[in-house]
């Protein structure tokens, strides 16, 4: 019997309702309208913002029941960060950029699980990756950035157990204005941006921009380039229906950086020829290169349906991926470098074609019952995610060239690519339907979810074996807090799961991963400007697989149950009109609580893991200098395991960071950042794969400067 897949149903549910036939067929006054969304406005310098990730109705920070964290585009705006992965370092609970400068993937572990997979969202659908079929986000395109800590799966399905980062596009909100940025660094990065809003006539409101990025530095072999462009529109009609279109392309041309894969002797420990170069690179020029094609197209449609506010959210998005490298793996002579001993490189292409479809559809209206108030959410969330791999190796994972670490030269002759061990086309299709119930009855607010989800997976495997499997679950959450004005202490206890990987190894008998997480914390919020939460959080995840790498396979295998527990504090702070401080600190207890497969790793550490991490950072306007601040900061990121055996140390560094921005003219800004001022040496991480160790190295100090000019 054939079976109606959910991609049918996303694409029947998307053309329904892109058009405003659901909308009442009264024709309304549009009085005032409102183009924007609440809970992804712009954030400005509110502390507790309306927020969507949680409860995924507009919500103050102080209300959902469990910690998040939202950074605003004046950040960006701050800092011109290159990618997304660096305004991450100073959230309490997210362990950011752990494979050093990685200028193509944005790379986060959250409550000390991998999250940068199944925990990347975009406009509150999911931005669903597998392999080297993944979505790149770019900071220019975002309006904010929330990070939900804690299982996500009661409104969200399939996603990590310690949580969700949540992009918020650029919208267009019925504001007007435009700018122009131009910027570099001293590691070589140049830009230029430029955007415009505004609206035409009284029912239309636009947005759209462009940026365009040389990357060069980072032991790049030579310069790249990123181009990135967004357009969006949204028309309010007569009925009082708004229906938001966004367009964003991405496309990158550029080689890889250093620093990364390189053995652990020579990168965390010295080895007989000492340690490497800062970005030693141990690719090749001839063999290297790296192409991104991307496009997501996203709809927002918002009415009124029978006392029911409706909000259906539709993407469509697709991202082809070509990519030729030499990777360092290990020595010549193994773990171990002898004297003499060179850097062994595999040599490793793929092309992965990814697209995806989606629509989540929600319910929300008030209820009340005597003295209770409800807000209630009904909803229905489709995806499919389908992914066309091939990753090459040559024949029999022969190794390329090796390459001398002290004096490496370039440009040998490497082994064909004659070996596809990998072809085939892998597919995941999820539905779920749930529902909330926030009640608020006193002081007190009661949040309760239930969620039940029907994924299929499957392989269609052109040289090996298919996969193909169907997982079904319930998750939920239960959840009080009660509101004294400006402090709202909570408790939640709440449950996820996540189907296993699409390798046909590890996912045909496994079961799905499951878990649970009990959080209690307390939000202060002295006055507007000023936040600051407090949470403790027991997660429990079962059924965890881990993927290594096998004398060039990917081999994924069951870990068991790993456990974290642990204590965030974040604070942002006005201290007075001159001053504010932004602080973050993180004490987790990360272990492997079961492992059949190795006992001896029971109650270790998993690798790359960094249980304590810490972070502050002051501002300084001075009254004598209107438009003028001044930012000076720390991050500490403690130690960490290269191996899940914990035998191989990392360890911790402490970093520091000045900035200044200054609006020295009308609608002109200057902006000034260092990072790792002192441009400290470390290492973002290693991991173990069967023997063979991985390091990535720290990024180093860069400079930037940028001007904008606003109109």
């Amino acid at each position: 019997m054939k079976r109606t897949t959910p991609l049918a149903i996303v694409l029947a549910g998307t053309t329904a309702l892109a058009t405003p036939v659901l909308a009442q067929e009264q024709a309304l006054s549009l009085g005032e309208i409102v183009f924007e969304v609440q809970g992804a406005e712009p954030v400005g310098d509110v502390a507790a913002p309306f927020t969507l990730s949680g409860v995924k109705t507009a919500t103050p920070i102080t209300e959902v029941p469990q910690s998040v964290s939202v950074i605003g585009r004046e950040t960006f705006e701050e800092q011109h960060p290159n990618k997304v992965d660096e305004v991450l370092r100073d959230v309490a609970g997210v362990q950011s950029q752990l494979y050093g400068y990685d200028s193509d993937t944005n790379w986060f572990y959250i409550r000390g699980f991998n999250s940068f997979d199944t925990g990347a969202f975009l406009d509150g659908l999911s931005l669903f990756s597998y392999g080297f079929g993944t979505f790149y986000i770019d900071p220019f395109l975002l309006e904010r950035i929330e990070v939900l800590k804690g299982p996500a799966s009661m409104l969200y399905g399939a996603s990590s157990p310690g949580g969700i980062v949540n992009y918020v596009s650029k919208l267009p909100d019925g504001s007007e204005g435009s700018s122009i940025t131009t910027g570099a660094d001293t590691e070589g990065r140049a830009w230029v941006s430029g955007e415009a809003a505004g609206v035409m006539g009284d029912d239309l409101s636009y947005r759209f921009g462009a940026k365009i990025t040389r990357q060069d530095g980072h032991g790049m072999f030579e310069e790249g380039y990123e181009g990135v462009l967004f357009a969006g529109a949204t028309k309010a009609f007569d009925d009082g229906s708004r229906l938001t279109l966004h367009l964003s392309h991405t496309d990158m041309d550029e080689s890889h950086v250093g620093g990364q894969f390189l053995p652990i002797y020579g990168t965390e420990y010295e080895a007989p020829f000492g340690y490497f170069d800062d970005y030693f690179n141990a690719g090749d020029p001839e063999s290297d290169e790296y192409d991104r094609s991307q496009t997501i197209a996203t709809g927002i449609y918002r009415t009124t349906v029978g006392g029911w506010e409706l909000t259906d959210t539709f993407r469509l998005g697709r991202a082809d991926v070509e990519e030729t490298y030499l990777y360092a793996n290990g020595f010549t002579s193994g773990q171990v470098p002898t004297e003499n001993a060179d850097v062994s490189r595999i040599v490793f292409a793929h092309d992965s074609e990814a697209t995806i479809a989606q629509n989540d559809l929600r319910l929300t209206r008030e209820v009340v019952t005597g003295a209770v108030t409800h807000d209630v959410l009904l909803g229905l969330d489709m995806r499919r995610y389908s992914l066309d791999e091939t990753q090459f190796s040559s024949e029999g994972f022969a190794r390329g060239t090796a390459l001398d670490p002290a004096d490496p030269e370039y440009g040998a002759d490497q082994p064909a690519l004659t070996n596809a061990y990998i072809d085939g086309v892998r597919t995941q299709e999820q539905v779920g339907l749930y529902a909330q119930d926030q009640l608020r009855f006193g002081n007190w607010i009661t949040t309760l979810n239930a969620r039940y989800d029907w994924v299929w997976s499957d392989f269609d495997n052109r040289i090996g074996v298919d996969l193909d499997r169907k997982d079904e679950a319930f998750s939920g959450r239960v959840a009080l807090a009660y509101d004294f004005g400006s402090v709202t202490p909570y408790v939640t206890a709440g449950t996820y799961f996540n189907p296993q990987s699409l390798d046909v190894a590890v996912a045909e008998d496994a079961d799905p991963e499951t878990g649970r997480q009990v959080e209690v914390g307390v939000k202060w919020q002295p006055n507007e400007y000023s936040l600051v939460t407090l949470a403790a959080f027991d997660i429990v995840r079962e059924d965890v697989s881990q993927t290594f790498v096998n004398g060039g396979f990917f081999d994924p295998q069951i870990l068991g149950e790993v456990r974290s527990r642990g204590v965030e504090v974040e604070a942002d702070l006005s201290l007075s009109e001159q001053f504010n401080l932004r602080a973050a600190y993180t004490a987790m207890d990360v272990e492997i609580a079961e492992f059949d497969g190795a006992p001896a790793t029971v109650g270790k550490t998993p690798q790359s893991v960094i249980e304590t991490l810490g972070s502050v950072e002051l501002a300084y306007a001075p009254l004598a200098v209107q438009g003028l601040e001044l930012r000076l900061g720390a991050r500490y990121l403690g130690d960490s395991w290269a191996d899940n055996d914990n035998t191989l140390a990392v360890g911790d560094t402490v970093l520091f960071d000045a900035g200044m921005s200054w609006d020295f003219a009308a609608d002109w800004t200057a902006d000034v950042n260092v990072t790792n001022l002192a441009d400290e040496r470390y290492t973002a991480s290693c991991r173990t794969d069967f023997g063979t160790s991985s390091c990535w190295q720290g990024e180093g100090r860069v400079a930037s400067f940028a001007v904008t000019r606003s109109f």
